[in-house]
């Protein structure tokens, strides 16, 4: 997964500083990059930190279904859409300036709320609805004579029509992106047969990339094993290109130290001149008595300190996934841990608990 970490660097060292309104949050990057992963050199899972596959794989299958809930995630300890859910909850309700982003007040009640829709049974059907977002656009596309399910759709043309160009699933409906909690991050994906070879090849607008992108990487990656199972193709290469990627740099006081250009250069400065892993540590050290401490309810928000303790771990050999041999539309029901089975995956384990921003 040296390519993973390469995207790190290349964002670090080259990103530009910008203020994203939407999270009200401050972050690091760029406009574009690209990653291939081959699936013959094993299961391209994140080694330099645990990423508990259960949680990817339990939001792909919700995906695959077609679901816009929360509540099936939240039921099975997955908190991916949680905030992104609430958030909505709170403009529906008119209540987005009594409880504002980064507060302790937003803090608080993200707890009731969280309570809420895990016992409120009438609560969660509209709390916890996230608006027609990715995988309801998969199956449940509006078209103008009726709902088109593109999930069959596309494993019905790789069957019968393998060499198209036409095999391709779109999240990205611009009539109806103002009723979602939040657009599409990977919004297209496009599959491609050469021989017996399944190709995937996924575009990215924005990408959070120390949390959200090793979860598009291993959630995309098992998408491709899913669809070559199902189709009786090979899984082969998983292209990955972001457009919008980015660190994220927290909120003030922190983004104070990321307002002033001259500690920018500094400290894009000292990143280049770096040669080992090792030194991404002292560069760490030197950043975190630099900069202002992160404010009350704020903490670790600011990825840049995992970023750069990640880039000191040295990847691991990747795992191997292997899939229950039963239909693509039938595996989708159960549970992940009885269908996708991972094995070999020896993560570096440390404190990388950062926090996402919605």
């Amino acid at each position: 997964m040296e390519q993973y970490h390469n995207l790190l660097k290349y964002i670090i060292g080259n990103g530009d500083v910008s203020f994203e309104p939407r999270t009200q949050t401050y972050l690091l990057g760029v406009s574009g990059y690209q990653n291939t992963y081959s699936l013959n050199e094993g299961f391209p899972l994140v080694t330099t930190k645990n990423v508990p596959p259960r949680l990817p794989f339990e939001e792909l299958f919700w995906k695959l279904r077609g679901e816009r809930n929360v509540k099936s995630l939240v039921d099975k300890n997955v908190h991916i859409w949680t905030a992104n859910a609430f958030d909505r909850y709170l403009k529906g309700s008119g209540l987005e300036n009594k409880f504002p982003k980064h507060s302790l007040e937003w803090n608080e009640e993200f707890e009731n709320y969280k309570n809420k829709i895990s016992e409120d049974r009438e609560f969660f059907k509209q709390g916890g609805d996230l608006g027609p977002v990715y995988g309801y656009q998969w199956r449940h596309w509006s078209g103008p004579k009726g709902e088109i399910d593109q999930l069959e759709n596309l494993i019905k043309g790789l069957k019968e029509n393998p060499n198209s160009r036409y095999h391709v699933l779109t999240a990205w409906n611009p009539g109806e992106l103002n009723q979602m909690a939040l657009g599409p991050c990977p919004f297209w994906h496009q599959f491609t047969v050469h021989g017996r070879n399944l190709d995937l090849h996924i575009v990215q607008r924005s990408c959070d990339t120390y949390l959200g992108v090793p979860f598009n990487i291993a959630q995309d990656a098992l998408l491709l094993k899913m669809v070559s199972q199902e189709t009786n193709l090979i899984p082969r290469n998983f292209i990955h290109t972001l457009i919008n990627a980015h660190i994220y740099l927290g909120v003030e006081p922190r983004a104070f130290f990321w307002n002033n250009p001259k500690n920018v250069n500094e400290f894009q400065g000292k990143f280049r001149e770096i040669k080992d892993r090792e030194e991404y540590l002292e560069l760490k050290k030197w950043y975190l008595t630099t900069s202002p401490e992160e404010g009350d309810g704020n903490k670790r928000k600011d990825h840049i300190p995992f970023v750069l303790d990640q880039l000191s771990k040295k990847p691991k050999k990747l795992p191997s996934v292997d899939l229950l041999k039963v239909s693509l539309f039938e595996m989708i029901k159960y549970p992940v841990g009885e269908t996708v089975f991972v094995e070999g995956y020896e993560p570096h384990r440390w404190d990388a608990k950062a926090e996402m921003v919605a």
